[in-house]
């Protein structure tokens, strides 16, 4: 484990993760009166590392006025700690928009096969499928549905995703 300062930080995935304020305040909280508990992961790049997973962690320390963070340096690529971060986060819930994202990064920036994924991921390739075209297929007012729990992603990607690849209008009604 080492300390890095922020700003070391690159956080080309924070649009994967969903902001939460409340979630946020109180993990900020935490850290001011316990300090961090757990490292952040981190990936090589340079002069600089690739922020993986702890992105709530570094807002909180950010908001504290903070700048440094504990970090943990993985010796993999980035699209290999994407997936042990999924792997090791079970326990926490990652909402379903922030599991479409990954995917569709891990498949669109990163060259995983859907197939690869689901192996590596512990997932059917219909899981990932279904998710991949959450991600990819539905208009961004209907996103936002799902994000704000207006919309259950279920149905969104059994009802929407399909009226979205036929109808994108009719889908945003």
């Amino acid at each position: 484990m080492i300390e890095l300062e922020l700003h070391q930080l690159e956080l080309r995935y924070a649009s994967l993760r969903l902001s939460i304020a409340g979630r946020r305040a109180r993990l900020a909280a935490s850290i001011m009166e316990h300090g961090q508990q757990s490292p952040v992961l981190v990936v090589p790049e340079a002069e600089r590392y690739v922020l993986i997973d702890g992105y709530a962690r570094v807002e909180a320390l950010r908001s504290l006025g903070r700048d440094l963070v504990s970090a943990t340096v993985l010796d993999l690529s980035e699209a290999e700690a994407l997936v042990l971060s999924y792997r090791l986060e079970r326990g926490r819930r990652r909402s379903v928009l922030e599991e479409a994202w990954l995917i569709a990064e891990l498949v669109e920036r990163h060259g995983k096969s859907q197939r690869e994924l689901a192996l590596q991921l512990g997932r059917s390739p219909s899981w990932i499928s279904r998710h991949l075209a959450l991600a990819r297929h539905v208009p961004e007012e209907v996103e936002e549905a799902v994000r704000r729990g207006t919309v259950c992603a279920h149905a969104a990607m059994k009802h929407l995703v399909p009226l979205a690849r036929a109808n994108t209008e009719a889908c945003r009604q």
